[in-house]
C-alpha cells in the first residue's frame, strides 16, 4: 500500500477532512492532497508529525523506514 493511501486511511479513520488534518499539522490542504495522491512523499519531519497526530508508529505510515531511521525519528 502506498504511503498516501495509508495517510488517507488514517485520516478517514479519525473522520477528519483534509482541511482538518492540514490544520492540525500547520500545512495546506493542497499538500495533504498531494501526499495522499502520491505527488509528494513526506520527509522525516512530516513522518514524525503524522505519526504524532495519528498516534501511530511511523512504520504504520511508511513501512520502508529502516531501523536506523526509526531510531533517529524517535529522538
Amino acid at each position: 500500500m502506498r504511503i498516501g493511501t495509508r495517510i488517507k486511511k488514517l485520516r478517514e479513520r479519525e473522520n477528519w477532512t483534509q482541511v482538518v488534518l492540514a490544520s492540525r499539522l500547520g500545512i495546506s490542504q493542497a499538500f495533504i492532497s498531494g501526499l495522499e495522491d502520491g505527488h509528494y512523499k513526506p520527509n522525516k519531519a512530516m513522518l514524525i508529525a503524522l505519526s504524532n497526530v495519528f498516534c501511530v508508529p511511523i512504520t504504520d505510515i511508511d513501512p520502508d523506514v529502516d531501523i536506523e531511521e526509526r531510531i533517529f525519528l524517535k529522538e
